[in-house]
């Protein structure tokens, strides 16, 4: 028995002392699922080396395969328009419109919770208060003023609390913040911001800066368009499709000229002199970037309007003197 055991710890001692060796084999691996270890894959940092049929991974150079045309991924079918849109049904078989309910996803027990405008306060301060301050208030370090002077951003950013974007629906600030504004002025963050980090800033803009119900503001006015243009009309007009946000009709100068003493007078424009009349006019609401008012920002992006609305906006215009 002694001499067995003995023969047992020496035999270990050989096996062991052989499996330490101190360099390496020259003899090629041992593969033993060899397909796993070498089967053609796209490496971006090399050349792509032809395989042993002479091609790249797949015939047409991609080294992935694209999602078979129709198909959606698992959890990506997006069909919550309120949620991923801002956008609701209106039920009558028209145009999606901004929603003013936040996603019933996002409640508990039917509320929207304090947690979410709790989040989006940190995302605020992240992504939006460089520009829009961190009190909503328009005045972020990046609008400030530059070294000559003059306003770093060519079209300052709104002020949450005024009574316009008190106004907005929830889902037009969620719009804006997935899709961007003004001709691009303000891009899309839907790239920087998930989806539900949007709705959190939404919420804490609601509670926290402009101090109101988390599903307040109020729906876009519809105004009445006879078959004829009024200055009336026009005036209701100015208000529902959001011109008095750029254009003010006091004399000030924001986004835009003033209305106010526009008509028949001469602008110097990307294009020139030109006189305001009613082919200007038309021409500045529906191609606004081929005479830019000097001095003034690339910012509408085009409207549509029908011509008896244009007319009842000119008239409007008109009476500004």
């Amino acid at each position: 028995m002694r001499s067995s055991s003995l023969f047992t710890v020496v035999a270990l001692g050989v096996v062991s002392f052989a499996g330490c060796r101190g360099c390496e084999s020259e003899k090629p691996p041992v593969h033993l699922i060899r397909n796993m270890d070498t089967q053609e894959k796209g490496k971006a940092y090399r050349k792509e080396t032809p395989g042993e049929d002479g091609g790249l991974v797949f015939a047409d150079g991609r080294q992935w395969r694209l999602p078979v045309e129709g198909t959606v991924a698992v959890g990506h079918l997006n069909d919550d328009d309120v949620l991923y849109e801002g956008l609701k049904d209106p039920g009558d078989g028209g145009a999606p419109e901004p929603s003013k309910e936040f996603p019933a996803s996002l409640k508990l027990d039917g509320k929207i919770p304090d947690s979410l405008a709790d989040r989006g306060a940190g995302r605020f301060a992240i992504y939006c208060a460089p520009c829009h301050g961190k009190l909503g208030d328009g005045k972020g370090p990046v609008a400030g003023v530059a070294l000559d002077g003059g306003p770093r951003l060519t079209v300052p950013p709104p002020s949450f609390t005024d009574e316009r974007r008190k106004g907005l629906l929830a889902g037009q600030i969620y719009g804006a913040i997935k899709n961007g504004v003004n001709a691009g002025n303000m891009g899309s963050y839907a790239a920087q911001i998930p989806t539900e980090d949007r709705w959190a800033i939404v919420a804490y803009i609601r509670r926290d800066i402009q101090k109101q119900d988390y599903e307040g503001g109020e729906a876009p006015v519809a105004v009445a368009v006879g078959d004829k243009a009024t200055a009336e009309t026009g005036a209701a007009l100015y208000k529902a499709k959001g011109c008095n946000a750029c254009h003010s009709v006091d004399g000030s100068k924001i986004v835009g000229p003033t209305f106010k003493g526009l008509w028949g007078k001469t602008e110097s424009t990307s294009a020139g002199d030109v006189t305001v009349d009613d082919a200007y006019f038309k021409e500045s609401i529906l191609q606004p970037m081929a005479k830019v008012v000097n001095g003034y920002p690339p910012a509408m992006p085009p409207q549509t309007l029908t011509d008896i609305e244009i007319q009842s906006l000119a008239l409007y215009v008109q009476t500004l003197k």
